[in-house]
């Protein structure tokens, strides 16, 4: 039976609109919170290549364990232009001096920039122009890759958002704890935190 959407709505008395509406809206943040979870938890994170801005060779996680660690993936423009929104609040609460009362953290944190294709060619360009410009407190964080993409998307759990960066907080041993994705919100960098708390 086909059943059309809109006299079945408006058939609904007031109340039972509502009921409907909030049922709805309900289901809808559910599913986002859900969407928000990596399938990648649980599990290590995988080996990648990068370099830093000296041409430096940086293998992950081999490189980060023994610390909790940061890990804040963009393998596009649109992705790397949303990057500089996380960088300030993940600078203030895990990487600069504690001033206060506020907790410091050991940890180590890295903005990883990925090339792949024919955005390779950029890669030079791109790691020149953030040498001259990049505050200097920033750059021992920022590492460039140019590995396989497509696995890296497939292991990562990074397929349906291409313009979004992607976080992850590892354990000492490399393990993937939690992963988020998109908009910089300081519940992402609390859950971030949170993490770390447990294992202090």
């Amino acid at each position: 039976m086909v059943i059309n959407s809109k006299i079945f709505i408006y058939s609904l008395d007031k109340t039972t609109y509502m009921k409907t509406s909030l049922l709805l809206a309900y289901l809808t943040f559910t599913l986002n919170v859900f969407a928000q979870e990596s399938n990648t938890i649980g599990s290590i994170f995988p080996d990648m290549e990068a370099e830093d801005l000296s041409d430096n060779t940086y293998m992950l996680p081999d490189d980060v364990k023994g610390k909790y660690s940061i890990i804040g993936l963009a393998y596009n423009k649109k992705s790397a232009d949303k990057i500089p929104e996380w960088i300030v609040p993940v600078y203030q609460k895990f990487i600069a001096e504690p001033q206060g009362l506020q907790i410091g953290y050991d940890v180590n944190v890295h903005f990883v920039y990925m090339f792949s294709g024919m955005t390779i060619a950029l890669k030079d360009v791109a790691k020149a122009k953030m040498a001259s410009e990049m505050d200097e407190v920033l750059k021992p964080h920022t590492l460039f890759e140019t590995g396989n993409l497509k696995s890296y998307q497939k292991i990562l759990d990074m397929m349906d958002r291409k313009d979004t960066p992607y976080f992850f907080i590892l354990d000492p041993e490399g393990k993937i704890l939690w992963a988020t994705r998109g908009t910089c919100k300081e519940s992402k960098i609390n859950k971030l935190a949170s993490y770390i708390d447990e294992g202090m």
